[in-house]
């Protein structure tokens, strides 16, 4: 059942992004604009060592916990629809991470970003990060990939990329609001149509006048093969990957790209979970503030100690 709190931030959202002011097709490219080059004014937390590195020219930060106790090293992926870069909201992020998985380090990627860098090469960032991990001794075993939205989206492609390359797949994949789909053909992108507050519509107006919206290509793709594994995960096969799980809510145009997934990776005999959170958004982990974000990250945190344990 949702939260009150989660009822009433969830219907502020909508009265926002529903209104007529709001443009639900640049909410990424304003993003993009306003974290572009920006200086970054991240401090780490006392008990925090952070530094910055490239892997094969490309660049990636790493944040190491003085209370570190665990083998478990997380390869955090952000979202942002592959234009927005990596920011400060992020690097406090991974600090959550870490603490909340008994002080892991936490690898940040930071992939190139549209329209400078093409997709699939933001997959290709990835696989060179995660390649130069392995080179420093890391077992791809204790690998945990978290990524949300696009980054859940390159969670998956990139490690579609290893195993049809013959490269050790991560111990553990987490994937919050995954976008699995260029091509748009999912259901809920009908039957979320007036619930997502990002991407959905207005209730008054009508399905039939803005199939446009609901189902549009986003620029990124409009040049590459859409249902190419390495751009739409959901068009790939998911044997011998490793533990998998997935979050989202109920109220995100793209609930059935996790529905479609799961059971793709179920059937493919993969240790995968599906969460899914009544009423919530894309992303809704994201506020931490919520009950079912909390919810959401005990989950994520019960999952890999599993993982630990085993």
């Amino acid at each position: 059942m949702q939260s009150l709190v989660s009822k009433i931030f969830m219907s502020s959202l909508r009265m926002v992004f529903h209104s007529p002011l709001s443009d639900s097709s640049k909410l990424s490219d304003n993003a993009a604009k306003l974290t572009k080059d920006k200086k970054s004014r991240y401090k780490p937390s006392g008990n925090f060592t952070y530094t910055k590195h490239t892997a094969e020219n490309v660049k990636y930060e790493r944040l190491v916990n003085k209370n570190c106790n665990t083998h478990k090293v997380i390869l955090m992926i952000h979202g942002g629809g592959f234009k927005i870069e990596l920011n400060d909201f992020y690097r406090r992020l991974a600090e959550k991470y870490s603490n909340m998985f008994c002080g892991a380090t936490v690898i940040n990627a930071d992939y190139g970003r549209f329209p400078e860098h093409r997709l699939p090469s933001q997959m290709h960032d990835v696989v060179k990060i995660y390649l130069h991990m392995l080179k420093e001794g890391i077992s791809n075993r204790d690998i945990v990939v978290i990524g949300d939205s696009a980054g859940a989206t390159l969670a998956l492609t990139f490690s579609l990329w290893l195993r049809d390359n013959n490269f050790p797949l991560p111990g553990h994949i987490v994937c919050f609001s995954l976008w699995a789909d260029a091509t748009s053909s999912g259901d809920s992108r009908i039957t979320n149509a007036y619930t997502d507050p990002f991407y959905g519509i207005a209730k008054h107006k009508k399905l039939e006048d803005n199939l446009h919206l609901l189902r549009r290509i986003s620029k990124y793709v409009l040049d590459v093969d859409r249902t190419s594994p390495y751009i739409s995960p959901l068009f790939g096969s998911f044997e011998a990957f490793g533990k998998v799980t997935l979050i989202c809510g109920t109220a995100e145009l793209d609930e059935s790209d996790s529905d479609r997934v799961f059971e793709k990776m179920k059937n493919a005999g993969v240790d995968v979970r599906l969460h899914k959170f009544e009423g919530m958004c894309h992303c809704f982990q994201l506020f931490s503030f919520l009950p079912e974000s909390k919810r959401a990250y005990n989950i994520v945190k019960e999952r890999i100690m599993q993982n630990e344990n085993s």
